[in-house]
């Protein structure tokens, strides 16, 4: 080269520098590179383009040479530099750097100063342009987050928004929404986590980034997460697990309000900036506001959802009531008609297709009806009578029936087509049914048990003249007034010291009475007295062909069946002899009262027959009628007529054993007969009258019934010498 084209090189730079450093490029990074190729030929080795941000110098263009000379995080732009490998003009942000131990001729630093400065205003210019695009963009970007968080419709997909958003908008590898319950903020969304761990996160004040956040309510930010020393180690492994580098969170505030954390995680190395920090708090600003929408969203939606169920529900109930209204007429039509159990129970069932049946006290099926089945699912039989009851598995509705305030029985619904509510109702309704169908038969049973009572009180108290129509009106009744006839008296002994003991009112006591005189009436094995009625405690009752034995075991089978239901009742009872005709009947009954009296007073058993007693009777007899010629008939009557019809001495004989002190060896001496007549006489007499001598009750008996025949006797003849 001659040394005129070296001045000029040397003045002018390379070929089109100077052009260049004239023009308006539109690419900073196409003009650093050329001005890095220009500059290399100026200088004569590689120059690097180096321009300076907030973390120090980067290389810009070049291949890099010299940058490693520039001190760590570069000097001030503002200051002039110019030195051997290095040229940087004052207010410039861009630097020059090459190989300090090359040399530079002395007019070429006015050119390379120059292209500093050209590259600066290219790079200030760039920079603008760049901010309000970024601007424009990150406006375009939160128009697109707040149109999305506020059309979220529930609380959980705004806040998988809010994460999804904010993740990208922060440029950002793992994003959370958090939101406080009591002392604790809950992890709620989550995106871009490994572990499952994290999506369950809970954070107490002070604990990890979220925590530090929830402690002061301020923003909080992290460059090392592992390394950094201001927040807790908590969620040091987790950190780990999930490699997080750095992390930013932000308080959720609504009204004022601290409602939860917003927070961001970055698997890089990076920081984040203010203006990092600046979009976190507005997008935690719209988040707030959408997830309040999507909550009083949820709320409305509610509301909106409970106001259809409550609408619904009542349409159920009207179309229920409904249903059951016309169901309950026509049960009461069924039974103002005079339909029975049977005509109520098939009733429901075809309205329901259910089976129903009805049960009475003992827990046999009365009535029943299967719908439209073949087969009934019933049982044959239950248990005592249930309260309000609804079983669970394989459910079934059971319900008591009461009649004049006792439970007489149940009834039973399995459900079929009917709603469970319908079937509530119906099994009311059909036991209220059976309780009228009930009290109907009742009133037609109480006003034929009143008639049969009057016939029995009159049978027992009239005069002659009722007592022969009361006979009359019973066999209209179909109570068949033949044969022997025996009155029984009971008493019901303890009744109040029972109500007492188990706090029963009047009503109480009158149901456990009337329960007793219906045992009598109807005993189970159907030897019940139909004609039988109560007064207080007393019960009285007229018995047809029942002998002595079967008199005993009659009276003793009412008292275990009224104790199998009230164990501690205590009855006693008297039985008067048999009597051919109605007439008697009242003397019959006085009969009865004198066993019963002697029942109570002599203790040892609860049933005296009246011909048992003895002696006795005459003691308990009333005193108008003492009943002297009775006794002495029942004794001596069989005897005297035997002696009449076969020239006989039966009573010869028995006042002779008596008078030898029952020795049947001195007896038969002062007869002049053979011990054996005398012991065939006294088997004779047992046949006749039914006393075993070797018994002493029957001895007395005997021998007093004698004794008064003697003295009746003495006095007849008396009367005929006067």
């Amino acid at each position: 080269m001659t040394p005129a084209e070296s001045r000029r090189l040397t003045v002018a730079g390379p070929p089109g520098l100077a052009t260049l450093l004239e023009s308006l490029p539109a690419d900073l990074a196409a003009a650093a590179g050329e001005v890095a190729a220009r500059a290399s030929l100026l200088v004569g080795t590689a120059v690097t383009i180096a321009w300076w941000s907030d973390t120090g110098w980067t290389a810009l263009a070049g291949p890099g040479t010299g940058i490693a000379g520039l001190p760590r995080g570069g000097p001030s732009p503002c200051a002039p530099v110019e030195r051997r490998g290095l040229v940087i003009p004052a207010g410039a942000a861009v630097a020059l750097c090459w190989d300090p131990g090359t040399d530079v001729e002395p007019g070429a630093w006015q050119l390379l100063r120059q292209a500093c400065v050209w590259l600066s205003l290219v790079l200030a210019d760039s920079s603008a342009t760049g901010r309000v695009q970024d601007a424009d963009a990150e406006a375009e970007a939160v128009r697109d987050v707040v149109a999305q968080l506020l059309s979220a419709r529930d609380v959980d997909q705004a806040l998988h928004t809010i994460a999804e958003r904010t993740l990208r908008l922060l440029d950002s590898d793992i994003c959370g929404v958090m939101l406080r319950e009591d002392d604790v903020v809950r992890m709620r969304a989550c995106v871009g986590n490994r572990v499952a761990e994290t999506a369950r996160l809970r954070m107490h004040r002070g604990q990890g980034v979220a925590g530090l956040v929830f402690l002061t309510g301020e923003p909080a930010k992290v460059d090392s997460y592992l390394e950094d020393e201001t927040i807790s180690q908590d969620f040091m492994s987790l950190a780990e697990k999930e490699a997080t580098r750095s992390a930013l969170a932000v308080p959720l505030r609504l009204q004022g309000e601290f409602v939860g954390v917003l927070e961001v995680w970055r698997r890089r190395r990076s920081i984040f900036t203010e203006r990092d920090v600046r979009r976190m708090v507005t997008l935690a600003d719209f988040a707030t506001v959408a997830i309040d929408n999507a909550r009083l969203h949820d709320e409305q939606a509610a509301a909106t959802a409970d106001a259809e169920r409550a609408r619904d529900a009542l349409q159920h109930q009207v179309s229920v009531l409904d249903r059951s209204s016309r169901l309950q007429h026509s049960l009461l039509t069924t039974v103002v008609e005079g339909g029975g159990l049977p005509a109520i129970m098939r009733a429901v069932a075809t309205e329901l297709d259910c089976e129903i049946g009805v049960y009475g006290p003992d827990g046999t099926l009365l009535a029943a009806h299967s719908g439209r089945r073949l087969v009934s699912s019933l049982p044959a039989t239950v248990g005592r009578p249930a309260r309000r009851r609804r079983t669970g598995a394989g459910r079934s509705w059971i319900r008591p029936v009461y009649a004049d305030g006792d439970e007489v029985g149940q009834v039973v619904l399995l459900p079929g087509g009917g709603s469970d509510e319908m079937l509530e109702v119906t099994a009311g309704q059909v036991a209220m049914a059976c309780s009228l169908a009930l009290l109907r038969e009742r009133a037609a049973s109480r006003a034929r048990a009143e008639a049969i009572e009057q016939v029995l009180w009159d049978l027992l108290q009239g005069p002659v003249e009722h007592r022969l129509a009361a006979r009359t009106r019973a066999q209209q009744l179909g109570l068949a007034l033949t044969g022997a006839l025996r009155v029984v008296h009971g008493r019901i002994e303890n009744v109040e010291d029972l109500a007492a003991e188990h706090g029963w009112d009047t009503s109480g006591t009158e149901r456990l009475r009337r329960h007793v005189l219906r045992t009598v009436r109807t005993l189970d094995d159907g030897r019940g007295l139909a004609l039988a009625g109560l007064r207080g405690d007393l019960l009285v009752a007229i018995a047809s062909d029942v002998g002595r034995a079967e008199a005993k075991d009659l009276v003793t089978a009412f008292s275990a069946a009224v104790r199998a239901d009230w164990p501690d009742l205590r009855m006693t009872w008297g039985i008067s002899r048999e009597h051919r005709d109605v007439v008697a009947l009242p003397g019959a009954w006085n009969e009865a009262r004198t066993a019963l009296s002697a029942a109570r007073r002599l203790g040892g058993q609860n049933a005296f027959l009246y011909e048992e007693l003895g002696i006795v009777r005459l003691l308990l007899g009333s005193g108008d009628d003492p009943d002297l010629q009775t006794f002495i008939e029942d004794v001596t009557g069989p005897l005297v007529a035997y002696d009449r019809d076969n020239d006989g001495a039966l009573i010869r004989t028995l006042r002779a054993f008596f008078d030898a002190d029952c020795s049947q060896r001195l007896a038969a001496e002062r007869l002049f007969v053979h011990h054996k007549t005398l012991r065939y006489r006294l088997e004779r007499i047992r046949q006749l009258t039914g006393l075993d001598l070797s018994r002493h009750e029957d001895r007395m008996r005997a021998d007093f019934a004698l004794r008064l025949l003697q003295v009746n006797q003495t006095a007849g003849d008396d009367g005929e010498a006067g």
